[in-house]
């Protein structure tokens, strides 16, 4: 067993531990206190019968390192007897407000004491990858955060988007060349951002032409700087991240380094997300930031997003992501069938074999129809949708619509679009409500609301079952209108 940092200035031991602990010391977890508070003022609080908290080790609002709990007792600190047990945990001081932000001495003395740690109790390399489920598997990461033993923010929004950068940076003084965050996205990344654009109501061609373009651009991290300014910046994905989200790299919307999903490298379009995620209070790294902000920026390029709310495959919606949105230097034909060939990954991993995240529902029938309200007017049905789209163009006027009513294609001599439909609000009256995949009881469900909740309504249509149905903004179906009243 280790002796304790040479580091600590102040020491007041808590009564409040466990003695000895019981397993060996593989593991860091960083805390913030929820207050800028001095080593001598942490010491005092845990030194109270009634706090029933401690840990090994504070850095106060100056840097300064206490102990409280020696490195070969387990503290209370964690909500976790077995993560304790074989971590040494660190209270940093904090501001009191999201994102508890801490100051730039508080961070210089974490990383000499992360270090110091590892240092004397042979961890040669501290690995994060932001992944709970790996939680007791110190091989694969050792970096543990109270928010997933109990249900608190701890520890806190800003040194928990710093953990990629405290990992690099104690690695590099370890002299660890290993990456603390892999390079290939997770597949919890990989379902967030499919999630996402789902539920804005991007079909499966979409998203999965978007999401080719963002892994060729980024390989999906979103702390992603452009390799090719890596040395010249002097900065790795974690450091720049945590440079521009501490204020001490300034020039981040005028350096021209892509940066992100989309490696947004305009100056105008980096400061729109600089922006973005300080009025957001997150990092410039965060992922559903990011996504947040992409969403938005889209609604801008509306030739792009007119091609992704219809699209009937993935290239036609990877083509345009990378000609329209993304537009890089090179958009030769090669590049083109390469990014839409990561799209087709995509498609077949989440919507064709319904790998682990929930994709769009593919249709069982695509159906041919003046309008999807005039079922009278369909010429057929079909499970293949280039067939439907056949069908639709050899018949003017006609298009093509899925199971929920979309026209997600329209024929060569379309009818002209419906003036656009002004959606309002309704609440549920009924306990339960059944949510309909198409306008008609004839249709299967998809679910039911149960709350008697506030609802938005898109889109009106007749069908069995109802005098008129309502179709959700969510993209979840339909839903019976006798059932609401209008707000």
């Amino acid at each position: 067993m280790s002796n304790n940092s040479t580091l600590v200035v102040h020491t007041n031991i808590s009564p409040h531990k466990t003695s000895p602990r019981n397993a060996k010391i593989d593991t860091i977890t960083i805390h913030c206190v929820v207050g800028q508070v001095t080593a001598e003022n942490l010491g005092n609080w845990f030194k109270q019968a009634d706090t029933k908290a401690s840990s090994n080790y504070g850095i106060d609002k100056d840097g300064r390192v206490g102990m409280y709990v020696e490195e070969k007792d387990r503290s209370w600190c964690t909500s976790s007897s077995a993560n304790d047990n074989r971590a040494i945990t660190i209270e940093v001081a904090s501001d009191k407000e999201h994102p508890y932000k801490v100051t730039d001495k508080a961070y210089a003395g974490l990383l000499d004491l992360v270090t110091d740690i590892c240092k004397r109790n042979g961890i040669k390399q501290l690995l994060w990858k932001a992944d709970k489920a790996l939680i007791g598997q110190a091989d694969k990461q050792n970096m543990t955060v109270h928010r997933w033993f109990a249900n608190k923010a701890c520890p806190g929004e800003y040194l928990y988007n710093l953990h990629p950068a405290i990992a690099a940076e104690v690695n590099k003084r370890l002299g660890s060349a290993a990456a603390s965050v892999p390079e290939k996205p997770s597949v919890a990344s990989e379902e967030v951002i499919w999630n996402f654009l789902a539920d804005k109501g991007l079909n499966a061609f979409a998203i999965s032409g978007l999401m080719g373009n963002l892994y060729a651009e980024s390989g999906l991290k979103p702390n992603n700087l452009q390799n090719s300014f890596e040395k010249s910046l002097g900065f790795t994905d974690e450091t720049y991240t945590a440079a521009v989200d501490g204020g001490t790299y300034a020039n981040f919307a005028q350096d021209k380094a892509g940066y992100g999903l989309a490696q947004w490298t305009f100056h105008t379009r980096k400061q729109a997300l600089l922006d973005f995620a300080k009025v957001t209070g997150k990092s410039i790294g965060d992922l559903g930031m990011q996504l947040d902000f992409m969403w938005k920026e889209l609604q801008g390029y509306t030739s792009v997003m007119n091609v992704l709310k219809s699209a009937v495959s993935v290239k036609q919606a990877s083509d345009a992501v990378l000609t329209g949105y993304e537009k890089p230097a090179d958009q030769s034909d090669a590049v083109k069938a390469k990014r839409a060939g990561y799209g087709q990954g995509y498609y077949d991993k989440f919507a064709v074999k319904g790998q682990t995240a929930p994709a769009p529902a593919v249709s069982e029938y695509y159906r041919v129809r003046l309008t999807w309200a005039d079922s009278k007017s369909q010429k057929g049905a079909y499970k293949v949708i280039v067939n439907a789209m056949n069908c639709a163009d050899a018949n003017p006027g006609y298009s093509v619509f899925d199971e929920s009513g979309t026209a997600v294609y329209k024929g060569k001599n379309a009818a002209p679009a419906a003036p656009a439909y002004k959606p309002y609000t309704v609440k549920v009256t009924a306990n339960a409500l059944n949510i309909r995949k198409g306008p008609g009881t004839n249709f299967g469900t998809n679910g039911s609301i149960t709350d008697k909740g506030v609802y938005t309504i898109v889109e009106e249509s007749t069908g069995q079952g109802a005098a008129l149905w309502g179709r959700l903004k969510s993209g979840a179906g339909w839903i019976s209108l006798d059932f609401v009243q209008r707000r």
